[in-house]
């Protein structure tokens, strides 16, 4: 079974890759803080859907097949497919469950702050369109909150480094009158930041969010399939850190974060 799926799902995203290399240029320069000068301004965020490509990503990387060259490549986006297939068919609503549940986590956290939240059933770029039409849906819709999940899984970045929990996810708040970017950041939730590149995910920058728990590193792909129920937790939690850190990121606040050094 999981062979058709690996026919049907890997040119495709091969074409994908491809695709990337030659347009790869980065879209989020420089996080964008949210101006509360004045904070009246900004009261109901619409939420569109999660942007994803709808499935798990589970890869362990091998520096030697860079090395090797392009057939070398071609057989680790095999077995990465593979290990992705059986690591989904083990938790077949897993990514839905996730991804559900990260979305309920933002609007909750975002009314918490003091926003009304309009749940829009429709993506970000249909909810654009909307607006421009005047659908009674989008009245009084101050801003659109966009959430783009990048990659979102385990990920091994060698032979030597264990399966760990992550998401790598954008987020940008978007003024409804003038499409004026009134907070944008990227993040990477619980990856090894030594082993994320901002080139792949065409960005400049990361705000790396620790969130390593030694329960869900597995040292190969063996035993996290022995594990796959018990690893879920692991990507459920990732999935709520990430939904804290894109709304908390629109809290009200006089000044930004002082960063502090030892």
């Amino acid at each position: 079974m999981w062979i058709h799926k690996l026919r049907t799902m890997l040119l495709p995203g091969m074409a994908v890759i491809s695709l990337l290399g030659l347009s790869a240029c980065a879209t989020h320069s420089n996080p964008v803080y949210l101006e509360q000068s004045q904070p009246q301004s900004l009261r109901v965020i619409g939420l569109p859907l999660v942007e994803d490509n709808k499935r798990l990503d589970v890869r362990r990387e091998n520096p030697v097949y860079a090395i090797i060259g392009i057939s070398a490549k071609a057989v680790q986006q095999v077995a990465r497919e593979i290990h992705r297939i059986k690591y989904q068919d083990a938790n077949p609503a897993l990514h839905q469950y996730c991804v559900k549940t990260m979305r309920q986590g933002i609007k909750k956290r975002l009314r918490k702050l003091g926003y009304r939240v309009v749940d829009l059933n429709m993506t970000y770029w249909q909810a654009q369109k909307a607006f421009r039409k005047k659908d009674k849906r989008m009245e009084g819709m101050d801003a659109l909150l966009r959430v783009h999940i990048k990659r979102f899984g385990y990920f091994s970045a060698s032979p030597y480094k264990p399966y760990r929990p992550g998401m790598v996810v954008t987020a940008d708040l978007l003024s409804m009158q003038n499409r004026k970017l009134l907070s944008s950041n990227v993040y990477n939730v619980g990856y090894d930041r030594k082993d994320i590149s901002n080139f792949e995910f065409e960005v400049s920058y990361m705000t790396h969010i620790h969130v390593a728990d030694k329960r869900y590193f597995y040292r190969d792909f063996k035993t996290l399939m022995r594990h796959a129920k018990a690893s879920s937790k692991g990507l459920k939690f990732v999935a709520g850190v990430a939904a804290e850190s894109v709304a908390g990121d629109l809290r009200k606040r006089s000044r930004r974060y002082t960063v502090a050094s030892n």
